[in-house]
């Protein structure tokens, strides 16, 4: 058995009842639609009877859509409708990865210390001091 795809798996931890396999089918519905807004019925309609015929997972589904529009890959054009920024969360997030990458790049580092060297008698022996400011 193949391990869920690990931004689906964080995606599992907003959703109470909607497994990885469940969320892949949704992303998968969502990509498949075009890009003009849509109400949670036309998705609904290329969900797998499992999701759309089960009250409590649609729910769920709604929930996955709030969470979608919080990290940016889908809005709210009116109250019942939604539409994507991308075709899909893939293409979205493609830059997002990118801009992470370079959010990890700029880590600051510690001060670094001054370091002096003593001679002493038979060889050196290095000593640090903390730089003054």
């Amino acid at each position: 058995m193949n391990e869920p795809n690990p931004i689906v798996k964080m995606l599992t931890w907003k959703t109470r009842l909607l497994t990885a396999g469940d969320i892949e089918a949704v992303l998968a519905s969502l990509a498949s639609l075009p890009t003009e807004p849509f109400t949670l019925t036309e998705l609904s309609e290329l969900l797998p009877p499992t999701i759309s015929g089960d009250k409590n997972k649609r729910r769920s589904v709604s929930s996955l859509l709030s969470t979608l529009q919080e990290i940016g890959y889908l809005y709210r054009p009116s109250g019942r409708k939604w539409a994507k920024r991308a075709a899909s969360l893939s293409h979205y997030l493609s830059p997002q990865v990118i801009e992470l990458s370079q959010l990890e790049k700029a880590v600051s580092r510690p001060a670094s210390k001054d370091r002096r060297v003593l001679e002493i008698e038979g060889g050196a022996r290095v000593a640090a001091k903390a730089k003054e400011q």
